[in-house]
């Protein structure tokens, strides 16, 4: 098949940091080039992939996530409309957009959700739900229910999981005596909570924070740093900034247990099964899919509050590092997300 990936155009594929979306795409395109399909990337032109790619037009080249919110709409449709467009004309089988775009063109597109259902998202999935031949995935069964449960009228074709590179991934089950947090500094992602678990349970803690936003590094300066200023001074906390993906990788090697206090609808959560695949088991609360991702008892805890969260860290040790390699193994590598996104271009295709 001829296949066209559309990117969101902010960061490049791979990220070199932050960037959960691009990290999947860039699993996808790899593997399905590895598996002989001819796939065109549309993304920014510093991303390094084996497949063909159709890097952003000159005009967007501008295009960040820093300009204001209407001038960045503008670009990103400029953008949108150039890659679809492109794609129809190097003759495309079918259009698998990461974006949640309202389509351009007569190809038959896959639109993946990425994001929690808010109510410009339900509306842009309405949207693109009236047009023929338009589909779309979710990501876990419990987005595609809040999905769902928020308007019915959308056009959902399967739920498909995101996936870790496990084949590239290190693990071990000789862990350092610290827990570790990964996340953005906001409200959401709830990095001060996993500062008072780690605190009230007695550990070290290993913090790689994002806070390169304005509105992050507000949130960390009035809730996160005063727990930090007040941590056990018996114990140790390190905390990274902006880390690139071999330095997180590592982190995720030597934790004992990765802390995921995310307290909204969190629509998969690729920390989970990163850090399940270096063998570290999750501690997470029960929002959004972690259930889905955590299988409870065996490669982390799911728990409804901060007390059970440090319950649970007290009975890490009973998790084993080898169930967690295993579990990711099985049901979240590039492999079987790849052909079960094949079996969807197929069926849409057709």
């Amino acid at each position: 098949m001829k296949i066209a990936v559309i990117s969101p155009p902010w960061i490049p594929v791979p990220p070199p940091m932050y960037g959960g979306i691009e990290l999947v795409v860039y699993n996808l395109v790899e593997t399905l080039t590895a598996m002989g399909e001819e796939v065109y990337l549309f993304a920014p032109p510093e991303s390094k992939v084996s497949c063909k790619l159709v890097p952003l037009p000159k005009e967007s080249l501008r295009l960040t996530l820093d300009i204001p919110m209407e001038e960045r709409s503008n670009i990103f449709e400029e953008f949108a409309k150039f890659a679809y467009l492109e794609a129809e004309r190097l003759g495309a089988d079918i259009i698998h957009d990461h974006t949640l775009t309202i389509p351009h063109g007569k190809v038959p597109v896959l639109h993946t959700l990425h994001g929690p259902p808010c109510e410009f998202l339900v509306n842009k999935a309405v949207e693109i739900s009236d047009y023929p031949n338009n589909f779309i995935n979710a990501i876990s069964n419990r987005q595609k229910d809040t999905y769902s449960e928020a308007n019915p009228n959308i056009n959902f074709v399967d739920t498909v999981y995101n996936s870790i590179d496990v084949k590239n991934t290190e693990w071990t089950d000789k862990k350092e005596n610290s827990f570790l947090f990964v996340g953005r500094a906001n409200y959401e992602k709830a990095p001060e909570l996993a500062v008072m678990v780690a605190a009230a349970a007695g550990e070290n803690l290993v913090m790689a924070i994002k806070m390169n936003e304005d509105l992050e590094k507000e949130y960390f300066e009035k809730k996160v740093k005063p727990l930090i200023d007040k941590y056990p001074k018996h114990l140790s906390l390190k905390l990274y900034e902006e880390i690139d993906r071999t330095l997180l990788n590592q982190l995720f090697l030597h934790a004992k247990c990765t802390l995921f206090p995310s307290r909204w609808e969190e629509p998969f959560g690729l920390v989970m099964p990163e850090s399940m695949a270096c063998g570290t088991p999750v501690i997470a609360l029960n929002y959004g899919a972690a259930p889905e991702v955590i299988v409870n008892g065996k490669t982390g805890f799911v728990v409804d509050t901060e007390e059970q969260m440090i319950k649970a860290a007290k009975k890490i040790g009973q998790i084993k590092s080898k169930d967690c390699r295993r579990y990711v193994e099985e049901n979240f590598s590039p492999e079987k997300m790849t052909k079960e996104y094949l079996a969807i271009y197929k069926k849409i295709a057709a």
